[in-house]
């Protein structure tokens, strides 16, 4: 009985003559005497093995800078927000006398 290891190795063995064959999968099947189901399984087993593993990425977290802001919140909850300075002051002044 083959160990799980030396089955793996042959049915990658397989995905990689599959590949170098030039043939479509169900092709390749049907020349080996393959089962078509068996064939997708240990290849989706082949591309999974393949991907990176996933993994976190290192974050670096910096204190946001404080800044003062104007909100003006409308209808249905939309909100406009400033920075609080002299040309803001001024242009929120000209839309509300609009």
């Amino acid at each position: 009985m083959q160990s799980k290891t030396d089955v793996k190795a042959e049915k990658f063995q397989m995905i990689s003559d599959w590949k170098k064959s030039g043939l479509s999968q169900k092709a390749y099947c049907k020349a080996n005497n393959v089962a078509y189901h068996h064939f997708h399984y240990w290849y989706g087993v082949y591309q999974s093995d393949k991907k990176p593993a996933k993994t976190f990425l290192p974050v670096k977290i910096v204190q946001p800078v404080q800044e003062d802001r104007i909100t003006i919140t409308g209808n249905g909850g939309v909100e406009l927000k400033f920075p609080f300075n002299e040309q803001s002051m001024r242009f929120i002044k000209q839309l509300l006398l609009s």
